[in-house]
């Protein structure tokens, strides 16, 4: 019988059998001796992520760095499961399997306290690299200068049925679990919160069974040969081969295609032919034990077509990877594609001129390109934002070419920060950056891009997509700090990126404020029993754009990104049977085109609206 969480991940599944509460805790014991860390480390993460699936009223960045901590969690999972397994194959213990223990806690606690996917996107493709190589790590860490192929196969063939098996009991248990919680739902009318499915799915998914797949985790990674499983080869015949046969054909006949056309191949043939070659290996490595085998020539006749199928698809991914490159520059999804199509022209020529190569090759060049496409020069990081920092370059020199402007601008604030365009101006964007977030702290992280955005346009002077005649100001109103509230009985805070209306009381008074952005850009303040003040803003925006387009618009000193305008200008004054409202405006940002361009236009103010009762 298989125990509920069992060492041995090769007994014969149609012998499993939940076990009783004492085999549950008897083997969650054996678990926490042979991985103290990691048992400690999944119940954190499952309360942690119970606690997030149930919504809680924190601050948006917490969260986000919470969120954070949890994928932080993951990476520790899988490079602690690494370095246990590497110190139980060197026999290590005490002292030197705690420090391994303690090295890989502290890299992880780095890595956290440097990256910030919250706020930049190749933060996230970084730390996707090192889930990915910790992942790829944990294959081969216990062969690391020894054992052999057949002991590196056999090992991970255990693995990866052990993760099968734990996915399916942990999806049959979630199954019936739910069903419960339903039925009592409906039996006694309770009425629990819907996030109890989500927390219950994380029990499940994060507890449960992580702990069951380390519970099956061989101890032996030496002279584990055993039968080949009959449903591994029915699964790569009828399966993996199949699917590898449809993108072929997919993808060859697209090939003649370009070839008659004569025409670049599209982007899209890249996902398709890393699929060919992602099914095409995972076969081959399925099948590898018995490739030798009497009756099992087709496993070497496929092997051949594979590696001679690949050859020209390969030349087909480099023409795509060369045109989005060529046209559009480096990213750092462009640069992985880029390293994956030189490593499967690599991969391709050992193992075509080596039938029985050393196949812990794949993993651990794999991690070592996951690595190294981390950080320092050669990273996908860097040689991204180099390659789009000279594109910027040209298109800034060119007279032509605005939406190139705009597109690398917003790729490089998105994804690498301000600071990385620093070289195209002499404001200090690490304080302008540190003073747009201090001074917005309250509003969402997407809002604060987009202030940087306005910022970062307005700076460099490049307009908006779509702007034919105009420019992107952000313009402030002279004396700004300093708010004149004498005579005013209440007071109501506009944002910039806020809701397009909100209802509030004032007084006596049920009052519904609008703000409108487009074309008809206004304030109105509507209320009951009294008529609607509108403010018209649509003269002040054209005021604004003729006095930026004849040079009258003075910078400010601190930040010359931003500029200034007359106080005045920026107040206005209605009233109705109630209350004398004005409407005092701090910023106003965003596309000031001409008068006959103003259907793409829009706006957005910050300020106050002061009323005071009659």
């Amino acid at each position: 019988m298989l125990n509920f969480i069992s060492s041995n991940p090769l007994v014969n599944p149609r012998t499993m059998k939940f076990p009783s509460l004492a085999s549950l805790f008897r083997n969650a014991a054996t678990v926490f001796k042979r991985f103290p860390t990691l048992f400690v480390l999944v119940v954190f993460a499952t309360a942690l992520a119970c606690f997030l699936m149930g919504e809680p009223s924190i601050d948006t960045r917490l969260e986000k760095k919470l969120w954070q901590l949890l994928a932080t969690c993951d990476l520790l999972l899988t490079l602690g499961l690494a370095t246990d397994l590497f110190a139980e194959t060197r026999a290590y213990a005490g002292i030197r399997k705690w420090a391994l223990r303690a090295a890989a806690i502290i890299l992880c606690g780095l890595l956290y306290a440097v990256l910030d996917p919250a706020l930049y996107h190749t933060d996230v493709v970084r730390l996707g690299l090192f889930i990915f190589a910790f992942h790829q790590l944990v294959s081969f860490a216990p062969f690391i200068k020894r054992g052999n192929s057949s002991d590196f196969w056999h090992f991970n063939k255990a693995l990866f049925l052990r993760f099968l098996t734990a996915v399916l009991y942990s999806a049959s248990l979630y199954a019936g679990l739910a069903v419960a919680v339903f039925g009592t739902e409906e039996l006694f009318n309770l009425d629990l919160p819907s996030e109890v499915y989500g927390q219950l799915f994380t029990v499940v998914a994060i507890g449960f069974n992580t702990l069951f797949f380390l519970a099956g985790v061989p101890t032996e990674t030496t002279q584990m040969a055993t039968s080949y499983p009959k449903g591994l080869k029915i699964f790569t015949q009828y399966v993996l081969i199949p699917l590898m046969t449809i993108y072929l054909a997919i993808l060859l006949v697209y090939e003649v295609k370009i070839l008659i056309d004569w025409e670049m191949p599209k982007g899209i043939v890249a996902t398709l032919l890393l699929g060919y070659a992602v099914f095409g290996m995972l076969s081959l490595l399925l099948v590898w034990p018995i490739k030798d085998d009497e009756g099992n020539r087709w496993v070497k006749l496929f092997s051949t077509s594979f590696y001679l199928t690949l050859m020209p698809l390969i030349v087909l991914l480099a023409l795509a990877v060369y045109q989005r490159v060529s046209y559009y520059g480096f990213t750092e999804e462009r640069h992985i594609l880029l390293v994956l199509t030189l490593w499967l022209a690599a991969i391709m020529v050992y193992f075509f001129w080596c039938r029985d190569g050393y196949i812990q090759l794949i993993p651990i060049s794999l991690t070592l390109l996951a690595l190294l496409s981390t950080f320092g020069p050669q990273s996908a990081t860097d040689v991204s934002r180099h390659s789009q920092q000279r594109r910027l370059a040209g298109a800034l020199n060119a007279t032509e070419g605005t939406d190139d402007r705009q597109s690398i601008v917003t790729y490089l604030l998105e994804t690498h920060g301000l600071q990385s365009l620093q070289t195209f101006t002499q404001t200090n964007l690490d304080s302008l950056d540190k003073e747009i977030t201090e001074a917005n702290a309250d509003l969402p992280l997407y809002r604060i891009s987009w202030l940087k955005r306005d910022t970062i346009f307005a700076l460099l002077d490049i307009p908006p997509s779509g702007m034919a005649e105009g420019r992107h100001l952000a313009i402030l109103r002279e004396g700004r700090d300093v708010i004149p509230v004498r005579g005013y009985d209440y007071s109501y805070r506009i944002e910039p990126y806020s809701t397009d209306s909100a209802s509030l009381t004032v007084g006596q008074s049920n009052i519904r404020i609008a703000v409108q952005r487009d074309s008809s850009l206004a304030v109105k303040v509507e209320m009951e029993n009294s008529s609607t003040v509108v403010f018209d803003l649509v003269p002040l925006v054209d005021e604004i754009y003729q006095a930026s387009k004849n040079g009258q618009l003075t910078k400010k000193e601190s930040d010359g990104s931003r500029l200034l305008y007359p106080a005045e200008r920026m107040e206005f004054q209605q009233e109705n049977t109630r209350f004398a409202i004005t409407l005092l405006i701090e910023q106003i940002n965003g596309d000031f085109l001409a008068p006959h361009e103003t259907s793409g236009r829009e706006i957005y103010i910050a300020g106050y609206l002061l009323f005071r009762e009659k």
